[in-house]
């Protein structure tokens, strides 16, 4: 049973011979309700601010727990971002490789078109380089057979000096 500081302070003791004096048991229980009502009001206060705490701990508890979700969340999206450009970067490398592979192969090809016309044009020369040389032949010949030809049709005649002296004159 819960006793009040008020229940105290109305408490009243019948009277017998030789008991306690009635103003010292009063004002013991007048401070007995004192300290009674002290202890209740501090109780209670404790009690206020143990609510009050708890529920600041409850909002901390909750805050923090959205923390650590908010966290995850984001180590999660870290890791996303982080796979995803890793993907890309992969993804870049090889267009980049093959980028690269068909540069390669069209400067092989473009080579090898250079090096059959170096081998066209070589050919060319030698043809040309021949048929100037057939040609020089053939006026070689043609000269050497008009020299011959003139040797064997020519036929100088001299006159003795006197006589072409007068016939010029």
């Amino acid at each position: 049973m819960a006793i009040t500081p008020l229940e105290i302070q109305k408490m009243r003791f019948s009277q017998k011979m030789r008991g306690y004096d009635p103003t010292e048991v009063e004002g013991f229980l007048s401070l007995l309700a004192e300290e009674l009502a002290a202890r209740i009001a501090q109780a209670e206060k404790l009690d206020r601010e143990n609510r009050y705490y708890r529920q600041r701990l409850e909002e901390t508890e909750h805050r923090e727990h959205q923390l650590q979700q908010t966290l995850l969340r984001a180590q999660k999206v870290s890791d996303d971002i982080t796979a995803n450009a890793k993907r890309e970067a992969e993804l870049m490398v090889k267009e980049a490789e093959i980028a690269a592979d068909k540069i390669v192969q069209q400067a092989i090809e473009q080579s090898t078109r250079f090096e059959a016309k170096i081998t066209e044009l070589r050919t060319a020369r030698r043809e040309l380089q021949l048929k100037f040389k057939n040609t020089l032949d053939l006026f070689e010949r043609i000269l050497e057979a008009e020299m011959e030809d003139e040797r064997n049709t020519a036929t100088v005649l001299t006159l003795p000096r006197k006589r072409r002296e007068a016939a010029g004159a």
